[in-house]
Parts: C-alpha cells; sequence; structure tokens
C-alpha cells in the first residue's frame, strides 16, 4: 500500500466515510518535483460518500513548506491548505488518493513567495540582503 491508499471496506456499512492520515515529509516530498521543501506533517483529511454503485470524496491536505522568496532569495516558511476531489471507480476496495494529493499541493503552491511581507529584497548594486542590513549603495 502506499502512503496515500486508504481501505474502503467501511463504505459498505456507512454512507460517509472519514478517513485521516499524517504523513512525514519524506513520505511525500518526491510529489514536490524541486518546487518546495515539506517541512512538517501533512495531514490528509477525506471524507467518502457512497452514490449508487460508486463513491465520490472530497478533502483537504495541510502543512508546511519552505519556498524561496521572490526579493531576498531567502527562505519563506508558509502554511498551506488545500482541497481535492474525486470519484472512487465502482466496487474498488481501496482508494489512491497520491494523483490527487500531488496535483493540489502544485495548485496550492504561491506564483511569488515571500519571506514576509515587508521584504525589502537585495541591493541591485552590491546585492547585499537589504533584510539584514543597510549597504550604503547609492540607488
Amino acid at each position: 500500500m502506499t502512503p496515500l491508499q486508504f481501505d474502503l471496506s467501511g463504505l459498505a456499512e456507512e454512507a460517509v466515510l472519514a478517513l485521516e492520515r499524517r504523513l512525514e515529509p519524506a513520505e511525500l516530498q518526491h510529489m514536490m518535483a524541486g518546487s518546495a521543501v515539506l517541512t512538517g506533517p501533512l495531514e490528509v483529511q477525506l471524507s467518502v460518500a457512497r452514490h449508487g454503485s460508486g463513491a465520490s470524496y472530497s478533502g483537504t491536505v495541510a502543512g508546511e513548506w519552505e519556498l524561496t522568496c521572490v526579493r531576498c532569495l531567502g527562505p519563506a516558511r508558509q502554511r498551506f491548505r488545500a482541497t481535492l476531489e474525486g470519484d472512487v471507480p465502482a466496487g474498488a476496495p481501496t482508494l489512491d488518493a497520491t494523483e490527487e494529493v500531488r496535483q493540489a499541493l502544485h495548485l496550492a503552491l504561491p506564483g511569488h513567495a515571500r519571506c514576509r511581507a515587508d521584504c525589502k529584497g537585495l541591493c541591485p548594486k552590491c546585492g547585499a540582503n537589504r533584510n539584514e542590513k543597510l549597504c550604503g549603495c547609492a540607488v
């Protein structure tokens, strides 16, 4: 079983099945393809609802990651929460949400991460990080 594969045997008795999983960053870091570093556990919560001969699910994946600040190139740590949903094939004994979680993570990535809202960035002349010191350049 993969870390994001869930047993659906309880869905036979229940109309709605709540599923939760807490995963360590190392288990899913490969999904980020170098775009972010997962820095804390990921919480996956799903609700699977039976309808007719099939089922569908919706839920969230939440955690924390570190990106590169677009202004100063320093670390930008951020919490995130992404939604996901999908269908379960009729009669499937398990749900593998790996691809849906991967897509949700990539859609949640910010386009322009910042280490803080008032980041001063780098000096265009000397390259000093203006958040750490005044470089004295006349820019």
